[in-house]
C-alpha cells in the first residue's frame, strides 16, 4: 500500500464516472530479453493474462487480489526459465475519454546482463521514525491526494518551501506539515540519512528521502538522490528521480549531471525507466548533457519499441529532441540506424 503512495502515479487516470469501465488489453511488450520474446510470452502466460485482465474489469477487492496472486505466479514462472535472472510484469491502464486500455510489460533481465542488477545490498536495520515524519509524509501525501480526487488541488506547481513539493496548500494541515518537514531536515539530516543508507523498509527508505528534499542545502539533496539510485528498490530509486526532476525544472542554479542518471534506461523497472525519460526531456537542449544523453540513443530506442505509451511517447519525444528528426515513430529502422550512427558508444 505504502509503495504506491510514494510513487508519483504511472496512469493516466479518468474521472471517477470512468472508472468503472471495462479495459481492453492493447499490448505486450517485453523489454530487453533475447530469451523471452512477445510471441513465447504470450503461449506460456497469454491465458492467465486475460484472466488479469477479467479480474481487474471486475472492480471488486477480492478480484483485484485474485488478479494480483496470478500475477505473481506469472513472475515466478518467468523468473524460473533458463537464462533470465529477474522478471517482473506490469500492468498498466490507461484512460482517455473514450477508451480504457490495459499494457503487459514483461522487465526481463537475461543472465547474460546480470550488471542490470548491480544495486547495492539490501539494507537489513530497523530504525526509529524520526518524530514521526515519515509517518507524516505518509499523511501529508493522503491529505493531497484525497483533495486532488477532488478537483480541490490546484493544477499548477506549488510555493515550495523545500526542493521537491508534491502538494502545497490550500490546507493549513499540508502547509504544517511542510513546515515540520523542513525543521525535521534541518535538525535531524543525519537520522534521515542513516535511514535511507540502512533501513530495511524501501516505503521508510523513500520517505525519508522525500523529507530530505527539504533541506537546506541543495548539493546535499542532490547528492542523496544520487545514493538513491543505486538503491536495491525502485521505489527509491523513483523517488530519487522525482525530486532530482523537480530540481532540474525548477532550479536552474543548481546542475544535476546526466552520467549517473542515464544508466537508469537500462533500469529492470518500467516506473523507474519511464521517470528517467522524463527527467532526460529538460536536459536535452544542454550541449554538454546531450552529447552524454547521444550514447544512450539505443536503449532511448528500445523504449520506443514499447506499445506501452508513457515510455513509448517519452522516449519518441527524447529522440525527436536530441536527433531533430522527424521519422515517424514506427519508423523503427530509420531510429535505430540514426541511433547506431550518432550515438558515441553504445550502452551495453
Amino acid at each position: 500500500m505504502m509503495t504506491l503512495l510514494l510513487m508519483t502515479a504511472s496512469l493516466l487516470t479518468a474521472a471517477p464516472a470512468r472508472a468503472q469501465s471495462t479495459a481492453t488489453l492493447r499490448g505486450l511488450d517485453v523489454y530487453r530479453s533475447s530469451l523471452l520474446s512477445p510471441d513465447k510470452a504470450r503461449a506460456l502466460f497469454g491465458p492467465r493474462i486475460n484472466e488479469i485482465v477479467n479480474l481487474r474489469n471486475r472492480h471488486r477487492p477480492v478480484s483485484t487480489e485474485q488478479a494480483e496472486v496470478i500475477r505473481k505466479a506469472i513472475e515466478r514462472e518467468a523468473a524460473k526459465i533458463e537464462g533470465i535472472a529477474y522478471a517482473g510484469l506490469t500492468i498498466s491502464e490507461y484512460f482517455t475519454s473514450v477508451d480504457h486500455a490495459m499494457y503487459v510489460t514483461f522487465d526481463i533481465v537475461d543472465e547474460a546482463d546480470r550488471g542490470r542488477l548491480a544495486f547495492a545490498p539490501a539494507p537489513a536495520k530497523t530504525l526509529t521514525d524520526p518524530e514521526g515524519l515519515l509517518a507524516d509524509w505518509k499523511t501529508y501525501y493522503e491529505l493531497g491526494s484525497a483533495l486532488s480526487r477532488r478537483g480541490q488541488m490546484p493544477v499548477d506547481r506549488p510555493d515550495c518551501p523545500g526542493f521537491y513539493c508534491l502538494w502545497g496548500g490550500p490546507t493549513p494541515e499540508l502547509d504544517a506539515l511542510q513546515k515540520k518537514f523542513v525543521a525535521g531536515a534541518a535538525a535531524k539530516e543525519h537520522v534521515f540519512r542513516a535511514v535511507l543508507a540502512h533501513d530495511a523498509s524501501a516505503e521508510k527508505r523513500a520517505a525519508a528521502l522525500f523529507v530530505l528534499s527539504y533541506g537546506a542545502r541543495g548539493e546535499k539533496v542532490i547528492e542523496s538522490c544520487f545514493a538513491a539510485l543505486k538503491d536495491p528498490s525502485p521505489v527509491v530509486r523513483g523517488a530519487g528521480l522525482q525530486i532530482l526532476a523537480d530540481i532540474i525544472n525548477h532550479r536552474k542554479d543548481l546542475r544535476v549531471n546526466a552520467d549517473l542518471i542515464i544508466p537508469l534506461l537500462d533500469d529492470p523497472s518500467g516506473s523507474v525507466r519511464g521517470k528517467t525519460l522524463g527527467l532526460l526531456v529538460p536536459l536535452v537542449d544542454d550541449e554538454v548533457q546531450r552529447k552524454k544523453i547521444l550514447a544512450a540513443a539505443p536503449r532511448l530506442v528500445d523504449s520506443l519499441k514499447l506499445t506501452e505509451p508513457g515510455s513509448r511517447d517519452l522516449a519518441y519525444t527524447v529522440l525527436g529532441q536530441l536527433s531533430k528528426k522527424s521519422f515517424d515513430r514506427r519508423d523503427y529502422p530509420s531510429w535505430t540506424k540514426w541511433a547506431a550512427e550518432n550515438s558515441e558508444g553504445l550502452v551495453k
